[in-house]
């Protein structure tokens, strides 16, 4: 994984050379870097995700350097650093990690763009689980290119064509993998490579006073290495409209239908959609309601149909200081292979303040609880965070 990194910034170099020619006479070039550090102190009693687990307290060190150089044409960038995590008392759950990104995009026509990205960087296995738990985390390197063509036509509306490939290698890990009927069974030494390749076309009219109406499919398939049965295509259509035409309040809702075609298994149909209400007053306070029913991945190939909503507060007090609570619950549905279900949800409290010009400070407890059908994958977790941000 590590060597294509250095493909990687070799086809950046590439992008800057061909998009660049004649960039002598760009007046708005300009090269940027930041350097950053969180580090974050942690207090958790499930570490493990597992039930009956003994609680841990871990220090984690995630240093970072931001780059960017951004031209007339074009724009590249890189954030190198890693993520460190140390338990006391607990070296099985001690990781190192690396968080590696780079990018470019450049313009090669009116309204015609390409974009190229790698990120070397670790990603949640299972879904149920927190995704910034270090239990649940698989390092994986993830190469994406994207052609992107927008275009305005008569009546201001406006479209927009995307098509994307991408290629995920990652550490091997043991999995859970759902099988016929809606059993599981555990592979040792799981492989999670596979290609991708995804299109999106997507087209807008306006709609009265600061709203559109839109509708929009996406067809996405994806290619394992070693597990051609979880091979698997995905097709989705939906119409919907969002609205910024009312004081204080954004609105976007949207609803269709999906379709999974799986290389050795029946095809699923369902309703897809999703909503979300957003509610602001100058006082700071603000509000967010949101729901979805969607297709979605894990790690393990497994594909579910999701059902989810999430609930948040925030209020602001003055410029330096913000508190929130967010509220989630969200069901798996495997209905591919059977009609078992998974249940998970959680709660976020959070204090944030801004101590420094360049300095931030937060403290966050988290309940996070996994049910269902499975029940070995069943646990709840507390956890306790204060993290330290610098970024100059």
């Amino acid at each position: 994984m590590r060597s294509s990194l250095i493909v990687s910034l070799a086809a950046l170099a590439l992008l800057a050379v061909s998009s660049g020619a004649g960039a002598e006479e760009d007046q708005d070039r300009h090269f940027t870097w930041h350097p950053a550090m969180l580090v974050t102190l942690v207090g958790d009693d499930d570490p493990y995700l597992e039930d009956g687990d003994d609680g841990a307290i871990g220090g984690w060190i995630s240093p970072r350097l931001e780059l960017g150089y951004r031209a007339e044409s074009y724009e590249l960038g890189a954030d190198l650093g890693a993520d460190l995590r140390g338990y006391a008392d607990e070296s099985s759950l001690s990781e190192a990690f690396g968080r590696i990104r780079v990018f470019g995009e450049a313009g090669i026509l009116p309204g015609l763009s390409v974009r190229f990205s790698q990120a070397y960087a670790p990603q949640p296995e299972t879904i149920a689980a927190p995704g910034d738990a270090t239990h649940n985390l698989v390092q994986t390197n993830q190469v994406d290119a994207e052609i992107r063509y927008w275009r305005e036509l008569p009546g201001k509306r406006e479209m927009l064509l995307t098509l994307g490939g991408s290629r995920l290698d990652g550490d091997r890990f043991d999995a859970a993998i759902l099988t016929d009927g809606g059993g599981v069974a555990f592979e040792d030494d799981f492989n999670p490579d596979h290609w991708e390749g995804a299109a999106n076309l997507e087209l807008q009219t306006p709609f009265g006073d600061r709203s559109s109406l839109y509708a929009r499919s996406q067809f996405r398939y994806r290619s394992f290495s070693e597990s051609e049965v979880k091979d698997h295509g995905e097709i989705t259509v939906m119409a919907g409209a969002r609205t910024r035409r009312f004081r204080n309040i954004e609105l976007d809702l949207a609803a269709g239908w999906g379709l999974i075609s799986f290389e050795s298994r029946d095809n699923v149909q369902r309703f897809v959609g999703e909503g979300s209400l957003r509610y602001r007053l100058p006082s700071g306070w603000s509000w967010q309601v949101s729901a979805a029913n969607r297709f979605i991945s894990d790690l393990s190939g497994n594909n579910f149909v999701e059902t989810t909503g999430r609930m948040s507060i925030q209020k602001y007090f003055g410029d330096l200081t913000s508190g929130s609570i967010a509220v989630f619950v969200s069901r798996l549905e495997n209905d591919a292979w059977g009609t078992d279900e998974n249940l998970f949800g959680g709660a976020e409290v959070r204090v944030h303040r801004q101590v420094a010009r360049h300095a931030q400070i937060s403290l966050t407890y988290r309940y996070w609880d996994n049910g269902g059908d499975y029940s070995f994958d069943d646990f709840s977790q507390n956890r306790v965070a204060l993290e330290f941000w610098y970024r100059r």
